[in-house]
This record gives C-alpha cells, structure tokens and sequence, in this order.
C-alpha cells in the first residue's frame, strides 16, 4: 500500500516539475549522486537561491565529499535528507513543502520538491517605548517607525526578519538610545494561509547625553595641546557618529598610531550622561624612512622622509622629505599645529620642485600657509596665501622668471561609504587662487579648478566609476606654469603620458588656460578582492575653449583590494597617439 501510494505522488508531482534539473557532482573516485527538481510555479530568480541553498547546506553533500562514504551511511543520509529540506527552505519562507524521494539506483537519490506559495507578512505590530515617547523625540521615534522594512504583503524569509529587527534596533542604538533593547520578538506563521503575524516590541530606555571626556595614554603631549581635539560637547544628545568624529579628529593629527573611544553607556550617571573614555597609543615622536618605488607617470624614485610629531615641545608635526624620480625631484617641508579652541588647524608649507616633462623644465620655490577648518575627510574648508618664484625652460632654448603672490581658498566634500575603497557616493574638491597685487605678481589672475568623481554600484558585483574635472585661468596673459593646465596619465587621460596633452610651443608641451578632463569606467568583481574594467576618458588643456579638442583614451584593467586601498593596473590605447600605454594607479585620488 505504501510503495502504491508512493508510486501515485511520484506520478501526480512529475507532471509539475521543472524539466531542467540540477546533478551534484563529486570528486572523482566516489559513485554517490543527488538530483533535485523543484515545482514549476517556482519563480526563476527563487529556483536558483533554492538550490544554491541546498547544494550549499544539506549534510548529504559534505559526506558526499568523504571517499569513505559506504551504502549503509547513503541510505541514512538519504532518510534524513526530505526533512533538512523543509528546514532549510523555510528560512526562505516555503513552510508547507512537500518533498518525494526516488532512489533510481543505489547510488543516485532524486528528491522531487513541491514548493508552497512563498510566505507573506500579513500584519505588522511593533510598538517602541521608553523616554523615546517623550515629545521631544517624536522625530527619532518617526524615523524609526518609517525605517521598518518589512511592511504588509512583502516576502517573508528568516533573513528578512532579523535584518529588519537589527536595521530598526540600530536605528535607536545609532540615536541617543545606546542602550535600546527588544523585549518581545514574535514571527507567527501559519502554514495552511502562508501567512505571517509579526509582534515586536522594543524599549528604548533613556534618553542619553554626553558626558566628561575624558584622555587617556598621553606620554609626550600635555593634555592642554590636544584637548581642542574633542569634538564632543557635554549635554549634547548621544550620537555614535559623533564618536567617530572624535576618533577621526585624533587621528587625523598623525601623532597616534591608534586612538579607541569608549561610551560608558552601561553605568550612566544620575543625569543620565555617559562618560567618553578616548585611550591614544602614540607613535615615535622622530621617525626617518627610506622608500622606493616606480609610477608610470614620473618613473623610479626614492623618497627620503623625516617626521618629528612634535616639534619645540609644541605638538607641531613636521615632516620633510626629499623625493628623487626621474622626472621630478623635490624637498618638501611641512609644518602642522593642532587644531586650536576654534577648530582651526594651520599650516606652514614650503617646497623647491623641479619637473623635466614634455621639453619643459620648471624649477618652482614656494611658500605658504594654510588655515582649514571642518571635518576633515567628510566637509573641509581652507583659506591660504602663497608666495611662487619660478625658473622655466622650455624646448632647451628660452628661459623666464616667473613670480605670483596668491590667495587661496578651497572645499572639500566627501559622501562615501567606504573611506579607502568605496563602492558608492561623491567627492567633490574646488580650488581658487587669486593673484591681487601686480607689484607681486607678473599680473593679475584667478584660477579656479573643481573635480568631481562619483562611485555607483551598478549591480553588487559591477560597479561604475565617473570622473569629470575643469579649469580656468582668467586675467594676466602672463601667468606662471605652475598654474597653467596640461592633461594625460595615471589619473587624468590614461593612454597619454603624463602631462603630454597641452599647448604645442615649438617642440614642448607647455601648459594652457583652460582643462576639461574626465572618465567613465565599469568594474566587474569576479571574487571579493579582483575584478576587471573597461574605461573610456577623454581630456586636453588648450589657451582657450574655441581651441579646446578632447583626446580619447580606451583600455582595459585589472582591479585588487589590497588592505591599504584600491590597487589598478590598465593598458590604455591613445587615440591620438595611436599607441599603447601602461598604468598604475594605488588608492583613490582625492
């Protein structure tokens, strides 16, 4: 009677299973086989996570894998198999499947799955209480309620449900709840309907404030120098990102080799405010390093570098290096302070760079200082005066001297996910420097220059990559080449040799008032660290833009995420060149 009514459900579920069918293969020197049908009302997309599921999870195929695998394991694994199967494609939400097991030879098992209708959220209760109630919160506690993402009717799956418990936890925990728990946790289900009852509950506990900051590690550096660096103001509303921000001001200082902030969320005091314990790890206070290396831009180098990350007992950071590569040399001096009661950090800068590219040669003295203010690293703002002597040669014959004495002001803004490797979001950096004063400067002129480059991930393994950049020079018809544009290389038109694409004067390639570059580029991840590209970009520099006539690069890379940010390499054809050009390139230009 059993082997009858067995025959009858084989027979009534062959004619709505799906035709193609999935084998499990094995290594070689075993016999042992599994094949897998699913229903036919089985939508495509859920057939193939199903399986991958299966192939991936059932107890079956690991043992499979053992060469010591024997009839009488096969026959009890194949036993226990039907109700793995239910277990585990109901985390999918399939709670009423039906699975027949066929076995065509010793060694080969069918299992013929019969799939319910996927389980749907048929009714939402969550509730959230604590001092989030209070009026004063209403925006949080709306945020948080709007930020459920798992409404009536959509697909019910155990991953969907503890993501969405976690995403609306964190919502809290992110807030000045830090210390939100759930209290009730319920997903009913009801197997005939296919249908889901949700209950949740959370408390939010009290609202929390910050309190004492407090420093901790500090050896070489009175805590009057650093304690502007915090960020945080007590009885401020409790945030984690603002954690971070403080983290990020340490940091940014290069004086620590480690910086850890720690909420004492647990034991708050009577007011409710959490103490913030900020545990540095400082660095040597006088390091020297030798490094070299190769870019396809400017060739082989060695870099010299000295840093002293306090400097006159001061917290000054100063750090000076001398860089030797085939195309550019340079000694470079720069002198930090800390960020003072005002949240300003200021600089002192001073170079002597010389460049031999495309039959010029320019030798460029200059001094400066800087003010910045803001986040840095997430919306930065700067202020600054510089003063540029400059020696030019250009094609071996004509030489000039060069002055300017400029302003400066710049912006920087990032939005990004990831700060080394980001798969999504924008950076935009603009700069303009005015020359004031003709007693200065050769003439009177304002370079104003903004690059925009935007990551967006296409699918979650393609990624796309756009860059654009523009610049202009207006005023003086004399104006130094250290401000003047030119185009091509690693980070600007790959395909061309860096800093080719410019104005033609006499066998050189000199620099133009006007630039426009820019770059789309698609990235194909094949495992989690590699990946391919295809790019285009296009870009020149000219005296003005009825002259203005776009080179085309096109190439194909290799794309690494390495542990200190993203490593590419590209072979890149120039249009109009018509040749073919290596580049590398480590870590996102900012």
């Amino acid at each position: 009677m059993l082997t009858l009514l067995a025959l009858v459900l084989l027979a009534q579920s062959t004619t709505c299973y799906a035709q193609d069918t999935l084998w499990f293969e094995v290594k070689p020197g075993t016999s042992y086989q599994t094949r897998f049908s699913l229903a036919n009302d089985t939508p495509p997309e859920d057939t193939s996570a199903l399986r991958e599921l299966l192939q991936k999870h059932l107890t079956i195929h690991e043992a499979m894998q053992n060469p010591r695998m024997n009839d009488s394991e096969w026959r009890r694994l194949v036993q226990k198999t039907p109700q793995e199967i239910a277990d585990l494609v109901a985390t999918e939400g399939y709670f009423k499947t039906k699975t027949v097991t066929v076995q065509p030879s010793v060694n080969l098992a069918e299992f013929h799955i019969s799939l319910p209708p996927q389980a749907k959220v048929s009714q939402v209760n969550v509730s959230i209480t604590g001092e989030i109630q209070h009026p004063s919160h209403q925006s949080t506690l709306e945020a948080a309620q709007k930020s459920w993402p798992l409404p009536v009717n959509s697909t019910f799956t155990q991953q969907a449900w503890s993501t969405a418990k976690r995403e609306l936890l964190a919502t809290l925990l992110r807030a000045e709840f830090p210390n939100a728990k759930i209290t009730t946790s319920q997903a009913m289900v009801n197997p005939q309907t296919q249908e889901v009852l949700i209950t949740l509950a959370m408390d939010s506990g009290p609202a929390v404030r910050i309190g004492e900051v407090r420093i901790h590690g500090l050896q070489h550096y009175k805590e009057s120098l650093v304690r502007p660096l915090n960020t945080l103001k007590t009885g401020a509303p409790y945030r984690q990102s603002d954690l971070l921000t403080l983290q990020n001001s340490f940091m940014s200082t290069g004086k620590f080799r480690s910086v850890d902030v720690v909420a004492r969320t647990e034991a708050l005091n009577p007011d409710h405010s959490a103490d913030i314990d900020v545990t540095v790890h400082e660095m040597e206070q006088n390091t020297f390093r030798i490094g070299a290396g190769a870019s396809t831009n400017t060739g082989a180098r060695i870099v010299f570098n000295y840093t002293d990350r306090n400097l006159f007992d001061r917290g000054l950071l100063w750090d000076s290096s001398l860089r030797l590569e085939q195309k550019l040399q340079a000694v470079t001096s720069n002198i930090t302070f800390l960020t003072d009661n005002k949240g300003y950090r200021d600089s002192i800068q001073n170079s002597v760079t010389r460049t031999d590219l495309e039959g010029q040669i320019t030798t460029a003295v200059q001094n400066g200082v800087r003010r910045y203010w803001g986040q840095p690293g997430i919306f930065e703002q700067y202020v600054g005066a510089n003063l540029l002597y400059e020696f030019l040669t250009v094609d071996g014959e004509s030489s000039q001297f060069n002055k300017a004495a400029t302003l400066a002001y710049g912006l920087n803004v990032r939005k990004l996910d990831h700060p080394l490797a980001p798969t999504k979001g924008w950076i935009l950096n603009t700069q303009f420097q005015l020359a004031p004063l003709d007693k200065l400067s050769d003439g009177r002129f304002l370079q104003s220059q903004a690059r925009l480059q935007g990551f967006y991930p296409l699918t979650q393994s393609t990624q796309w990559l756009g860059r654009i950049e523009v610049g202009t020079v207006t005023g003086a018809r004399s104006v130094p080449a250290t401000y003047l544009f030119r185009a091509g290389g690693d980070q600007s038109v790959r395909g061309y040799a860096f800093q080719s694409l410019g104005v033609k004067e006499a066998d050189a390639i000199v620099g133009g008032r006007v630039l426009l570059t820019g770059s789309s580029e698609i990235v194909q991840w094949l495992t989690s660290s590699w990946g391919a590209a295809v790019f285009v970009d296009f870009g020149h520099a000219a005296n003005s833009w009825k002259d203005y006539a776009p080179a085309f690069g096109y190439g194909l890379g290799v794309r690494w995420r390495s542990p200190i940010g993203p490593v590419g390499v590209d072979v890149a054809y120039g249009e109009e060149t018509k040749e073919y050009r290596l580049h590398f390139n480590l870590g996102v230009n900012f």
